[in-house]
């Protein structure tokens, strides 16, 4: 009986995304592209697979709401099912998972959906199918390495986030609540500092981590026997870890964080790619401090002359509207001198504090002017409605009855109240 070298799959052998590269497909991107062969929503696809493996799920499950893409074993899991069903192997290559053995999982997962508008717009004008990359689901990438620009979290046409594949029916690149392209996002130009932060989580995804659980401590020594001469407490205060982190990762089987390890290669010099696959043979960290290139922006007071305040003038000038017949507040007069309010009182306070006195005065009798009318014009409904043969009404009726203005005064019903007690008694 003859053997066959490529027996057919149960589900369409799609050929994953930028594997090998830093650019990989998440394995969200995958599982959405074959629903979407197929033909069918992401929801029915992942119903499907669950029931061909004979998996128990509760009702709700919604496959949006797990993270294909993490380093959960639910995520290796996914990964197993899809390359089985799909014949394509190593899609765990796709997701976070096969570091989880050296990487810490707070601050890994980002808030949002993020993706590059410009990755997508490529991808549709070469002709290309727009997939997701696994970049975009780590937390410290901000940025595309490729085109220089930040990642973009909301939908150009309908401004809402989270909605890059967070749905039962999922094409990606379109927005899954108005159906609109997401690379047609505009987007902010990348920091040096985001720029390495992607190049070099891109350099970690290229491979798997060679590292071996039992090798992480021994990798961890060397780092801190190369950078601070093997001592914990001056490689914890030099590069800001806590003294007690350091000894969880060495002594209680704790992992470092991914922020922890982009701290570990940009002072010591060397790639995430090589930190994870061991190879620090010769490694040597630099005899200085690493400092990134980063280009100072202009200076906003650039071509702005220093003015000299007259102050002789503004003190005339504050006399003049005490004067006015309108009261004038502190903020007014500041805002028409065009000096800040902290300069008047420290150089014109006399004058300054007898403009807040003012004003001050007229706010409370202006206010007890709003309250006796206020007053009266309770005191008239009450009395209408007497007259009219009601016995009595609540602060509800009474407020339905009152113009707009008195409606608006803070404490209404307390004013209402005060109103009917006066007259009870």
């Amino acid at each position: 009986m003859s053997t066959l070298h490529n027996p057919r799959s149960t589900l369409h052998a799609l050929e994953p995304m930028g594997r090998g590269t830093p650019e990989v497909e998440s394995l969200t991107s995958y599982f959405c592209r074959l629903a979407y062969s197929h033909g069918m929503t992401a929801q029915k696809l992942a119903d499907w697979v669950v029931a061909h493996f004979e998996q128990s799920v509760c009702q709700k499950y919604g496959w949006h709401q797990r993270s294909f893409s993490s380093m959960s074993p639910e995520s290796e899991q996914w990964a197993a099912w899809l390359a089985a069903l799909t014949g394509i192997a190593s899609l765990d290559q796709h997701t976070l998972a096969p570091w989880r053995a050296v990487l810490g999982t707070p601050g890994l997962a980002p808030k949002s959906d993020r993706w590059c508008p410009c990755c997508l717009a490529e991808d549709k004008e070469t002709g290309d199918e727009p997939y997701l990359h696994l970049a975009w689901d780590v937390a410290p990438v901000t940025v595309c390495l490729r085109h220089k620009v930040q990642l973009a979290t909301t939908c150009p046409h309908c401004q809402r986030t989270n909605v890059r594949n967070r749905s039962a029916v999922v094409v990606p690149g379109y927005c899954t609540s108005c159906g609109g392209f997401l690379g047609d996002a505009e987007t902010e130009p990348a920091t040096p500092e985001a720029l390495w932060t992607a190049r070099q989580v891109g350099l970690m995804l290229q491979a798997a981590p060679k590292v071996a659980p039992t090798g992480l401590v021994p990798l961890l020594e060397t780092v801190i026997e190369r950078m601070a001469d093997g001592r914990p407490s001056t490689f914890a205060s030099r590069y800001g870890f806590s003294k007690s982190g350091i000894s969880h990762w060495l002594n209680k089987g704790g992992i470092p964080t991914l922020k922890a390890w982009l701290t570990i290669a940009l002072h010591g010099g060397i790639g995430l790619d090589k930190l994870f696959a061991g190879d620090i043979e010769g490694w040597e960290p630099p005899l200085t401090p690493v400092q990134m290139s980063i280009e100072l922006p202009e200076s906003p007071r650039a071509g702005i002359k220093s003015r000299e305040l007259d102050w002789d003038t503004i003190r005339a000038q504050l006399q003049a509207l005490l004067q006015e017949p309108e009261p004038v507040s502190v903020h007014q007069a500041s805002e028409r001198l065009g000096v800040d309010r902290k300069n008047l009182y420290l150089r014109a306070n006399i004058e300054t504090r007898a403009l807040a006195d003012r004003y001050q005065r007229h706010r409370a009798s202006v206010g007890a002017q709003r309250q006796a009318r206020l007053q009266a014009q309770i005191s008239n409904v009450l009395d209408e409605r007497l007259e009219a043969g009601y016995e009595g009404m609540s602060a509800r009726d009474i407020w339905n009855r009152l113009d707009t203005e008195a409606q608006s005064v803070p404490g209404i019903f307390h004013h209402i109240s005060q109103v009917i007690d006066s007259r009870r008694t």
